[in-house]
C-alpha cells in the first residue's frame, strides 16, 4: 500500500523515536532500578489552546489556555490561563517573562509569575525557567527553577516532530516545614501538523517522573493535546 511523503517520515520518525526510547529506558534502568521495583502511576490528559503573536521583529507573545484531566489524588481537575512574552536580545539568545493563573477544582488557586533565558542553536534550544509560585493559605511563596533542552526535526511539508527533556527543582517549598520531594523530571515526543498558514495541530505524550525519597517514587503518563492559532 503506498503512503505518501509525510506518511513515510512520520514511520521513519516513529521508529526512531522507538529506538530513542529503548535507549533511554535500558540506561534509566542501570542508573535507577528502584523505578522498575514500585512506583505508583496515572493516566492524564492536558488539553491547549494556544494564541502567538509579534509585537515587532523582535518581540513576541505568547496566550495559551489549558483543560487538565486529572485524579483527585494528583490535585484534581485544572484549567489555567498563561501569557508569556520574548524579546530577542541577539542571535540566538531572547529574554522573556510572564504570568500564569491556575485554578484547580474546589477552588484553590495559584498565581505563578515567571522569567526565562532561551538559547537557541540550529534544531537545539535550551530554556531556563525561574517561577515565583503564590499558592491559596501557603506559608510562603514557592520557587521552582525549571531547565528544558529540546530539539526539533523537520518530516516533509507541514510536518514536524520534537522531543524534549526538562528539569525541576523546588528552590523554596510553599510549606516551611514540608517534605515535599524538590525534583522532578518531564520527558515528551511531540507531533505537529500544520495545517495552514495562522493554524496548527499538534499531538504529544509526555511522562513525568517524581523521585519521592523514603516513598514510592510516582510517574505520570499524559496524552496532550495542542491547536496553535498565529495572529
Amino acid at each position: 500500500m503506498a503512503i505518501g511523503r509525510p506518511g513515510y517520515y512520520l514511520i521513519r520518525m516513529m521508529k526512531w523515536l522507538s529506538r530513542f526510547a529503548s535507549v533511554i529506558a535500558c540506561a534509566w534502568g542501570a542508573w535507577q532500578p528502584s523505578v522498575a521495583l514500585a512506583a505508583e502511576e496515572d493516566v492524564q490528559l492536558w488539553v491547549y489552546a494556544v494564541a502567538r503573536g509579534d509585537f515587532d521583529e523582535d518581540t513576541s507573545w505568547n496566550l495559551d489556555a489549558s483543560a487538565r484531566w486529572r485524579e483527585q489524588a494528583r490535585g484534581d481537575e485544572q484549567q489555567t490561563l498563561r501569557l508569556n512574552i520574548d524579546q530577542q536580545v541577539t542571535d540566538g539568545i531572547t529574554l522573556g517573562g510572564g504570568f500564569g493563573v491556575f485554578e484547580t477544582e474546589g477552588g484553590n488557586t495559584e498565581l505563578r509569575p515567571h522569567q526565562q533565558l532561551t538559547l537557541s542553536r540550529g534544531r537545539f534550544s535550551a530554556r531556563t525557567r525561574i517561577e515565583q509560585r503564590f499558592f491559596d493559605g501557603a506559608d510562603r511563596m514557592e520557587l521552582r527553577v525549571r531547565q528544558m533542552v529540546r530539539y526539533t526535526q523537520p518530516l516533509g511539508p507541514g510536518w514536524r516532530a520534537s522531543i524534549d527533556v526538562e528539569f525541576f527543582h523546588l528552590a523554596q517549598t510553599r510549606d516551611r516545614m514540608s517534605d515535599t520531594a524538590r525534583d522532578q523530571w518531564r520527558a515528551r515526543t511531540i507531533l505537529t501538523r500544520q495545517m495552514s498558514e495562522t493554524l496548527s495541530l499538534g499531538v504529544s505524550y509526555m511522562m513525568i517522573y517524581d523521585p519521592r525519597p523514603e516513598r514510592v517514587d510516582r510517574i505520570n503518563h499524559v496524552p496532550q493535546l495542542y491547536m496553535t492559532k498565529r495572529f
